[in-house]
Parts: structure tokens; C-alpha cells; sequence
């Protein structure tokens, strides 16, 4: 007794291509599902061997619209797997580019805000200039003169 070769179009109707990700994932869904549906049935039926009529009723049961939930179930898991796949990369891309704007501000901050004895170097330059300015104008208005006087009587 030959056995008879079923061949059910369900992967032609969600791979377009070798290359088709998408419709494979799909696919795996749909054999996914089948496989749940025979042990189900092996349940129900309390024996191994199923009939095929009930196996040709689940290959009949998958119409546009439940192969477009496979394809949709699909493109979700592809989804979540790529966002899983590069949030560690994410992660660590955002982490770089904190680090490297914390360096350039460091970098930024140290050219625009002088050292320490830069600041006090303007700071005693400025008091010599402005006692300088202070005695030449009370020199040249002859205050200067007056104070030395009393200064010394």
C-alpha cells in the first residue's frame, strides 16, 4: 500500500522567496499551530494516528486571514528580536557619545575657563593698575603732594 503524498500550498502562500524572512518565521507559526492541533486532536481522540480528513480540515481551516495573523504574529516577533538585538548596541553607542560629550565639555571648559593662578595673576594685575591709576591722578591734581604733607607733620 503506497502512501499518499499531501501537499497542502500553505508555504507557497506565505514565502514568496528564498529569501523571504518574513514568510518563513510565518511558516514556522503555521507549523507551529498545526502541531498543537494534532496533539490536541490526539488527545480528543485518545490514540497516535490521526485521520488525514481531520488534518486536510485544519489545512482548509487556514484562509487569507489567518495566514495574514501569521504574517502579522511574524513581523512582530521579528520586531521584538531585532529591538532586543540592538538595545545592548544602543546602549552602549549612547553610553560613547555621554562619555565623549562629557570630555569635550571638560575640554570646552578648561580652554574658556582660565587655571586657578591665571585668575589671580588678572586679579593682582588689576590692583597694581588701579592703585598706579589712583596715585597719578592725585599726583597730577596735587592732592598727592597735600597727603605727604600731613602724612609727615
Amino acid at each position: 500500500m503506497t502512501q499518499k503524498i499531501r501537499h497542502s500550498g500553505i508555504y507557497e502562500r506565505l514565502v514568496s522567496s528564498d529569501h523571504d524572512f518574513l514568510g518563513q518565521v510565518a511558516y514556522s507559526i503555521y507549523k507551529q499551530r498545526k502541531r498543537e492541533f494534532i496533539m490536541r486532536k490526539q488527545a480528543e481522540l485518545g490514540t497516535d494516528r490521526i485521520p488525514d480528513e481531520v488534518i486536510d480540515e485544519f489545512i482548509r481551516d487556514q484562509t487569507n486571514y489567518t495566514l495574514e495573523l501569521y504574517m502579522a504574529q511574524a513581523d512582530s516577533l521579528s520586531r521584538e528580536f531585532l529591538n532586543a538585538s540592538y538595545k545592548e548596541e544602543i546602549d552602549k553607542e549612547k553610553q560613547r557619545l555621554n562619555q565623549e560629550y562629557i570630555e569635550t565639555y571638560k575640554e570646552l571648559a578648561k580652554s574658556v575657563n582660565p587655571s586657578w593662578w591665571y585668575g589671580v595673576s588678572q586679579s593682582l594685575a588689576a590692583s597694581f593698575l588701579f592703585v598706579f591709576i589712583g596715585y597719578l591722578i592725585l599726583k597730577f591734581n596735587g592732592v598727592w603732594d597735600i597727603l605727604l604733607q600731613n602724612l609727615f607733620k
